[in-house]
């Protein structure tokens, strides 16, 4: 069974979210839809694979450090798929959800659609269970539909919740609106206007923020 290195894991959401920790001034972030290249579809997967292979030994350093070649050929080409892999709850109910609202916010803050970043969700779940996972266990057909399905769910409220947050004048909860959308403390975030202040008598101060979504 598979163990979840949840210091290493607090440290990385962590560091993620330490951009706010300066009191950085205020900003307005608005998610937009827009086209995108086939590059720019191909970039964002080659980043998501990466981030997989970053991710995977610090969270599970156990299993990683197991990893051999003809594994991923075994359990691809031998055993095929399991329609259920028997992890434990934590990861078939909370790992895997997680992970896949990570892959909506990060899609979301690329400028894709609703629709679009549950398709993304779906392909960086495809390559996890089918070109990453697979060096030590075959590909998990309760993994591959959870993780898009109700990762999107969860990403969709992670969005609103951490706009709602983002959007006020308190630091902290700007803070935890970092934390829940992690991609905002990033600058490949689309799109972060920093908001002029506006004081009472007109010249600083105040804050107005306006999402459009």
């Amino acid at each position: 069974m598979k163990k979840i290195n949840f210091t290493a894991l607090v440290v990385v959401i962590l560091q993620c979210s330490l951009s706010y920790a300066s009191s950085p001034p205020p900003k307005k972030y608005t998610p937009v839809s827009r086209t995108h290249t086939f590059k720019e579809e191909a970039t964002d997967i080659g980043v998501i694979y990466l981030a997989q292979w970053v991710l995977y030994p610090i969270t599970q350093y156990d299993v990683f450090s197991k990893i051999q070649g003809k594994d991923w050929v075994e359990n691809v080409f031998e055993k095929g798929a399991v329609l259920w892999d028997g992890d434990e709850w934590y990861w078939n109910f909370a790992g895997h959800p997680l992970a896949g609202s990570e892959y909506y916010l990060y899609f979301r803050s690329r400028g894709y659609t609703p629709k679009w970043s549950f398709v993304g969700s779906l392909i960086s779940s495809t390559i996890w269970e089918e070109l990453t996972e697979t060096f030590t266990e075959p590909f998990s057909t309760n993994d591959f539909v959870v993780t898009p399905v109700l990762g999107s769910l969860l990403g969709y409220g992670r969005e609103k919740a951490a706009l709602r947050l983002l959007q006020t004048d308190n630091k902290f909860y700007r803070g935890v609106g970092h934390v829940l959308w992690i991609e905002t403390n990033f600058k490949f975030f689309e799109k972060v206007e920093v908001i002029p202040a506006i004081s009472p008598d007109g010249s600083a101060g105040g804050i107005s923020f306006v999402a459009v979504y």
